[in-house]
């Protein structure tokens, strides 16, 4: 009889743990197919803060993993760890990271933009590493063999059109 009701009582925690488990692959599952920022405008028109949903559904599984599984030295299953490990919301350090790294972007394009904008205007090109503006650029020394190399190729390209309009003109 105790064999019966020890078969029935595994059989019971099974069939809850499959739920559980079905349950928490129907929670993750869904977003295929969508990004994340048209699940979080989903949930706004719902009236539901995505963050604070994240941080519930995370506080409710943590609690669930600590009862049934850390507090009787059973070990978390692997879907529930990685599920947790996922939602956990971020700490402010990784908040004051994100933003900082957000800005730092959103300089960094906008400074792109502003070059980009300014090369278009005057016809011509940002400087880059080895052009002729960048041969008297920051230069506090002699020029270097390969700058006087360069001023050099471009005077002579210089003097082969100026050449070349004196000869147009006569």
């Amino acid at each position: 009889m105790s064999k019966k009701r020890n078969n029935a009582d595994t059989d019971k925690r099974r069939e809850q743990q499959r739920v559980f488990l079905n349950r928490l692959a129907a929670l993750t599952s869904a977003t295929e197919g969508r990004d994340q920022s048209a699940l979080d405008d989903d949930l706004r028109e719902c009236g539901i803060d995505p963050a604070e949903l994240r941080k519930t559904a995370h506080d409710r599984l943590r609690r669930v993993a600590n009862h049934n599984y850390s507090t009787l030295d059973k070990e978390t299953p692997a879907k529930l760890r990685d599920f947790l490990r996922q939602m956990r919301p971020p700490t402010p350090e990784e908040e004051q990271r994100k933003e900082q790294a957000q800005a730092t972007s959103k300089i960094s394009d906008l400074l792109s933009s502003i070059r980009s904008r300014i090369a278009s205007t005057f016809g011509s090109p940002v400087l880059p590493r080895g052009s002729l503006g960048y041969s008297f650029r920051n230069k506090k020394k002699e020029l270097t063999q390969r700058d006087r190399d360069l001023l050099d190729s471009h005077q002579s390209e210089i003097d082969a059109e100026s050449d070349d309009d004196n000869r147009d003109d006569h």
